[in-house]
């Protein structure tokens, strides 16, 4: 019998490429006679480029940039051949910082630009870009100020350091961009469908658990709103609405308005490069799983991504969870995507 283990990280807890010998471990007790495939799987989120480099004979680059609150920081990101893998939240994620200083008014994405110029100088001609577990919900501004941009108000740069800030933005200058950057193919790889804005946007869905209050909900949405309506005017297009623009507080959405980025699935990046799909194939059973189990992961996260392609190859596919929510809806959504594919 083969055992395919395929979790997603635990976030806040364990990696996903710790899962795996701790599970392998577990089974190998009960009986040594299983063959273990071993594959840590990400979507996007937090432990991404852990992953990537389990699997790809990668360089570690490390770059001096600026955390969510502007301290100096070292970060990794990875380069195999010509690609740059970059972890947004090596910059702007929660987990650099104390719960008593998340606050996505002031957090920064700046950090994040300061990463895609070290790719830029390291010779990188194609940017994945993982934008999960981020502290911020600036719309990607401060990225955007790294990579040479100015946001202007009365033809005078605005030191944008608050979120609100953006309501005051009436022009962009591009003199001191970084012209290298038109010459980058930048793939946003992304794990949620939100537009930047509305009930489903950026603001509402995540800022309460990056430290806002729900009276600041629509505060914080109509910054984007009104960020958005002015970067229409100026660019004449208008992205707010394709999916996935609400992802890391709208990063996603500032990189597909100005910088022309474009949006994939994080999941079916790493599962190509992973060469996933013949893994499931190879496997009598499918062990998959991340830290909570709930609503959101309903929207294309890892363990239910897993668990599809189990059911298309006719694998039975279990999920281990630290905690399942008790939604029975959810969870019969999840069990039909899980439950062994019968045909004839």
């Amino acid at each position: 019998m083969k055992i395919l283990l395929a979790p997603n990280s635990f976030k806040g807890s364990i990696p996903a490429v710790k899962i795996v010998d701790i599970l392998e471990k577990a089974i190998n007790a009960k009986n040594k006679d299983i063959e273990i495939l071993k594959s840590p799987i990400a979507d996007g989120g937090d432990g991404s480029i852990d992953v990537i480099a389990n699997h790809l004979d990668v360089n570690i680059i490390t770059a001096k940039v600026l955390d969510p609150l502007y301290r100096t920081i070292n970060a990794n990101w990875l380069k195999f051949e010509d690609i740059a893998f970059i972890e947004a939240a090596a910059a702007n994620g929660l987990k650099l910082l104390k719960p008593q200083e998340y606050n996505p008014f002031i957090t920064t994405t700046y950090g994040v630009g300061e990463l895609i110029l070290s790719a830029i100088d390291n010779n990188c001609s194609k940017i994945f870009l993982f934008v999960g577990g981020s502290s911020t919900n600036d719309a990607g501004v401060g990225a955007l100020q790294a990579l040479g941009i100015k946001f202007l108000k009365d033809n005078k740069i605005l030191k944008i350091k608050n979120i609100l800030d953006l309501n005051l933005i009436e022009n962009i200058d591009f003199s001191n961009f970084n012209k290298n950057i038109n010459n980058i193919n930048i793939i946003i790889a992304c794990d949620v469908n939100n537009p930047l804005a509305g009930i489903n946007g950026a603001s509402y869905t995540y800022s309460e658990q990056k430290g806002a209050k729900k009276d600041d909900l629509a505060k914080l949405d109509n910054t984007l709103v009104n960020f958005a309506k002015t970067m229409k005017n100026i660019m004449g297009k208008d992205c707010q609405n394709i999916p996935g623009t609400g992802a890391a507080g709208g990063l996603a959405y500032g990189l597909v308005q100005l910088l022309n980025a474009r949006i994939d699935n994080g999941f079916d990046i790493i599962s190509d490069l992973l060469k996933f799909e013949e893994k499931i194939k190879m496997a009598d059973l499918v062990i998959t799983g991340e830290g909570k189990l709930d609503y959101q992961s309903l929207s294309g996260k890892a363990p239910i991504r897993v668990a599809q392609l189990a059911k298309k190859y006719k694998k039975k596919c279990i999920s281990i969870s630290g905690y399942v929510e008790s939604n029975k809806q959810h969870l019969v959504y999840f069990l039909k995507q899980t439950e062994q594919a019968r045909s004839g």
